[in-house]
């Protein structure tokens, strides 16, 4: 069993609730009906009641929808639970005592969810009393969010600096290496060091799990500082993975699967769905400052049949609700769009339009074909010319491929047709091409691995190079993609960015791969700026992100992409870091090498041939090895350029100097 719950406590806890009562509890009239009783089906729209509930066996059955099961699936339907978790939350209804194999961070975690409640709720008394939060109850009167609104929400305000917060932590019992486990400080580390409060300033929304518990926080900027984030959300710990923490799902997942459609409302921000909570809608979740998952997708499938994505009507948006549907497709989630016009967000419709108007607009949401249509042929300036017809054609059947289910994707073919007035067997043929692709392509690579090579010396100078050739300078690099091991780097350090991790990354950063150690400029101010946020907490690739120019960008999106595979490494992350301090040196030792004339001769013949052989080195030496290869390599060529001699000096004197 999951989390090493025994079987025979898993039964001791079906025997022990009443199906009937369990069911009852969630405002669903139960009646006797023979020797079983009925309801009408939470689980679809009803009058006639089909839902049979047969105590003796804890068995429930819709004859109307055929939903099925025990007291626990019950549970994980209504709530959106993992079997462990419906499971726990009935053993303390029954008195159940559940004995699992032994955690060692259960009292780290046990721990941090009281300190992260009982902050919380600080933060909330700060926003009620402190002076210094008068900016954020205006920014709160002005969206209209009142004192009931932000109690049921536990919307709070974190004050200036860092003293108030560790003397807290001090009066309530905890300490500064607790605060930092939580993720909200950085704690001193040497004598006059003050530390460092993560949400400072900052208005406070309170991020909950599945179970309702406070894993996290999300800090609004209220003065604009375009050095740090608008938005500040808490690292990764030991109880918040930003990857399945959706936010409001806690009260969401019972609205959703009691819905008549069973449909989630998936938005983009807090207060579009505290919003949409309190015009009616029950039903909505939100992102939690990351791009939708796969995680959040299973969260939703276990409670919901259909998807709509109320998302802003820009670029990013429409970008974003299209990755979003792919996601949902793949899991067979039927998806629909709704696009606010004017470019609303749900916040500032609902407070300017009655709530009616909006629950027409979810009841004639358009399906993401489409949305699609309308937001590719936005994006060409000929639409309708064969190139732009082509690009569209192309997106859409991205989207298609995705579906898992065949008689969706013959349905999608079919509504691509008529939108587009394209014969739906040129889609459909177009469509088995790419999926027939998708089939033929590997897997994803693992994490980076160091580079298998004979380990016969022999004739070292005829090695062919690497397959990243070399970059001759700054220019020359802004022209082209940063080497795809660079990117690979960047896509993993940005799915280490917090936890437990980070510090061990950064400390092996400044250790092993200086600036000078990677071949482009972008991988350089990448490796900077997670750095800084590495040690300062803030959000400082948003600032970072918007700044760079239009051709660099798409550099960006590229490591996001990637980050999801970094994330999905099983090896130990300080392992993969080792691998990757190796394949960087690598290269450099590459491209050191082919700055060497062709036809070298005397101390420059020499220098090749250590190049070749260290370079072989490091992929067959063991870490310990191989990082004194690194350090070797690294002051030596701090010393060389510290004297204004390198490599190219080589080059350029036929070899008379001695050192790289």
């Amino acid at each position: 069993m999951a989390r090493g719950i025994p079987d025979a406590t898993v039964e001791e806890v079906k025997q022990r609730i009443d199906l009937a009562e369990l069911i009852a509890s969630y405002g669903i009239a139960v009646r006797q009906a023979g020797v079983s009783k009925k309801a009408c089906c939470p689980f679809h729209h009803e009058k006639t009641p089909s839902f049979n509930i047969n105590e003796a066996k804890g068995f429930y059955h819709c004859f109307g929808c055929g939903e099925s099961g025990d007291a626990i699936k019950f549970v994980q339907k209504m709530e959106g639970l993992t079997f462990v978790e419906a499971v726990r939350k009935l053993a303390a209804q029954c008195g159940v005592e559940i004995k699992e194999r032994e955690d060692p961070q259960a009292g780290l975690r046990k721990r941090l969810y009281a300190l992260m409640a009982e902050l919380a709720a600080f933060y909330r008394r700060c926003l009620v009393k402190a002076k210094e939060a008068a900016p954020a109850r205006e920014y709160l009167a002005s969206r209209d969010l009142g004192e009931e609104a932000q109690e049921a929400w536990t919307i709070g305000y974190a004050p200036a600096g860092a003293a108030t917060v560790f003397k807290w932590a001090e009066k309530y019992g905890y300490t500064p290496e607790e605060l930092e486990a939580a993720g909200v400080v950085r704690a001193p580390s040497r004598p006059g060091d003050k530390g460092y409060h993560r949400f400072a300033g900052r208005l406070m929304f309170t991020i909950r799990d599945r179970q309702g518990r406070v894993v996290g926080f999300s800090g609004r900027q209220l003065v604009e500082d375009k050095r740090s984030g608008k938005y500040v959300n808490s690292p990764e710990t030991v109880i918040f993975k930003k990857g399945s923490v959706l936010f409001g799902f806690d009260r969401a997942a019972a609205a959703i699967a009691k819905s008549p459609r069973h449909e989630a409302i998936v938005c983009e921000g807090q207060i579009d769905c505290i919003r949409l909570h309190l015009a009616g809608f029950a039903n909505s979740v939100a992102g939690q400052g990351t791009a939708f998952t796969d995680e959040h997708v299973e969260m939703l499938r276990r409670v919901t049949d259909s998807a709509v994505l109320v998302y802003d009507d820009d670029a990013a948006g429409r970008k974003a609700t299209v990755k979003s549907a792919r996601l949902l497709l793949a899991a067979e989630v039927p998806v629909r769009v709704v696009s606010l016009p004017g470019g609303d967000d749900p916040d500032s419709f609902l407070r300017s339009h009655p709530a009616e108007e909006f629950r027409r607009m979810l009841d004639g949401a358009e399906s993401i074909m489409s949305f699609q249509v309308r937001a590719e042929r936005a994006k060409e300036a000929h639409p309708d010319s064969v190139d732009g017809v082509n690009r569209v054609v192309k997106e859409l059947i991205a989207t298609i491929a995705c579906a898992a289910n065949a008689v969706q994707r013959a349905s999608m073919v079919a509504e691509a047709s008529s939108l587009l007035k394209i014969p739906a067997a040129a889609i459909s043929e177009e469509l088995e091409k790419t999926r027939a692709a998708a089939a033929r392509r590997p897997a994803p690579p693992p994490p980076p691995e160091p580079d298998d090579y004979d380990e016969d010396l022999t004739d070292v100078d005829e090695e062919p190079p690497d397959e990243e050739a070399p970059i001759p300078g700054e220019d020359a690099a802004k022209a082209i993609p940063p080497p795809p091991r660079e990117r690979a780097l960047c896509a993993f350090l940005l799915a280490n960015e917090y936890g437990a991790y980070a510090k061990r990354i950064d400390g092996m950063l400044g250790e092993f791969l200086p600036s000078d150690a990677f071949a482009h400029p972008f991988t350089r101010s990448f490796v900077e700026t997670w750095r800084t946020e590495a040690v300062t907490g803030e959000d400082a690739f948003a600032a970072w992100g918007e700044a760079l120019p239009k051709s660099e960008r798409q550099w960006f999106d590229a490591v996001l992409a990637e980050q999801e595979k970094a994330q999905a490494a099983s090896m130990e992350p300080t392992e993969v870091m080792q691998d990757f301090v190796r394949l960087i040196w690598q290269d450099r030792l590459d491209r050191l090498r082919g700055e060497l004339p062709a036809a070298a001769g005397g101390e420059a013949a020499k220098l090749k041939l250590r190049l070749t052989v260290d370079r072989r080195r490091l992929a067959l030496a063991r870490w310990p090895q191989a990082k004194e290869l690194v350090r070797a390599w690294r002051e030596e060529l701090a010393h060389a350029a510290a004297k204004g001699s390198t490599v190219e000096n080589q080059k350029e004197n036929g070899g008379k100097q001695d050192g790289p």
